[in-house]
């Protein structure tokens, strides 16, 4: 039993004696080096290859057997590892470009005046020129060619003119209205024939003469006025016009120089339609403030204020662009005018319309002279008039 144990210690020593190999990793300083990393890198012979790791090359082992490693690739046996070179590309033969160009002009000869006939026909212009190219198609050779230009000009046309259009004419509606009121000179002349010249030849000729207007010079604000107010149908337009008329002699005046009924002038009272003094200052100041004359000037405190102050309010609408507007402001502007529109504005043109214009609007009373003046605008403005 001694004897057995003791043999198999000893077997067991004699096992653990035998040396038993450790896995060699190589010195990564004595490996060969590299240039690109995951490049494949062959051993002279073929057989073995390396893998470039960081710069150095790792042996991988041996190439399967019926292979060898060339050129960084392991290929089969009998084939060739050098990729094929595609032949390079053939240039093709350079021309040379013209060497040199010669121009010469020729000019045609001069027609005889003897020769020309009557009535010539225009010919075009033109110009002659003879070219001499010579160019080296060759080293060796060269051609020389003659080329014959012919430059023709036309004679320069005028230019074309646009058309102008033809002014599209304005149906008049059907209830009444022009389409816009336009108030000619003869319009006014037929209202108030005296408005042909000034100054008039009449006992008032040397009072304000500078105030004098003709019917030449106040149509085209007045028209002005009736488009700015809309005044659009021949009721009202002739209602208005002659109402100015009479209220400024046939604009011979644009203030008030006979007061009321006759007794002297009456100070901030004027236009071409001849307004008092609270509706003038009512009409200056929808243009701007009158506080540069005095401050707080209103319709209702104007007429205590002095002369002057009423003559300088006045004046502030004294001039072209709104004396001849005031008939139509007024109209559109005074509250009980609104009551009589409605009539005066039907076609045709009713008398009875335009004494409510009169009586309630303008609030003074129907004379002779008012309604002849009426009557005779009417019918230059083309309109026709019933009770």
């Amino acid at each position: 039993m001694i004897s057995t144990n003791l043999f198999l210690l000893s077997l067991v020593a004699s096992i653990n004696a035998i040396p038993v190999p450790m896995p060699q990793t190589p010195d990564f300083r004595t490996l060969d080096t590299c240039p690109t990393n995951g490049a494949i890198v062959c051993s002279p012979d073929g057989s073995k290859f390396y893998l470039c790791n960081f710069g150095r090359a790792v042996p991988m082992g041996s190439v399967a057997a019926g292979t060898y490693c060339s050129n960084g690739k392991i290929v089969t046996k009998g084939a060739s590892a050098v990729p094929t070179m595609m032949p390079e590309p053939v240039v093709p033969t350079q021309f040379p470009e013209p060497t040199s160009v010669e121009l010469v002009k020729t000019t045609p000869p001069a027609v005889k005046p003897t020769e020309a006939p009557m009535n010539p026909k225009p010919e075009p212009v033109k110009d002659e020129i003879t070219s001499t190219i010579t160019s080296i198609l060759e080293v060796t050779s060269k051609s020389t060619s003659t080329v014959m230009v012919t430059l023709t000009s036309e004679p320069s046309r005028a230019p074309m003119e646009t058309p102008t259009p033809e002014p599209v004419p304005i149906s008049p509606p059907s209830d009444g209205s022009t389409g816009g009121i336009v108030i000619t000179e003869d319009v006014i002349l037929k209202t108030g024939p005296s408005s042909k010249s000034c100054p008039r030849e009449n006992e008032n000729k040397n009072l304000a003469p500078k105030e004098c207007a003709t019917a030449e010079h106040a149509a085209p604000f007045i028209t002005e006025a009736f488009k700015k107010y809309e005044i659009n149908t021949i009721g009202e337009a002739a209602a208005i016009l002659s109402l100015m008329m009479f209220e400024s002699g046939d604009f011979q005046f644009n203030t008030n120089h006979f007061g009321i009924e006759g007794r002297l002038p009456r100070p901030g009272q004027g236009t071409r339609n001849q307004m008092s003094p609270n509706f003038i200052v009512q009409y200056a100041q929808s243009f701007g403030s009158t506080d540069s004359i005095k401050p707080g000037i209103t319709p209702e405190n104007i007429n205590q204020q002095t002369d002057e102050v009423k003559n300088k309010v006045l004046a502030l609408v004294l001039g072209d662009d709104k004396t001849w507007a005031s008939g139509a402001w007024f109209y559109k502007n005074y509250a009980p005018c609104a009551a009589i529109m409605p009539a005066l504005q039907k076609t045709p043109v009713s008398e009875a319309a335009w004494e409510a214009y009169i009586t309630k609007c303008i609030e003074t009373t129907v004379t002779d002279g008012r309604k002849a003046s009426f009557k005779d605008a009417v019918a230059a403005l083309g309109g026709t008039l019933v009770a």
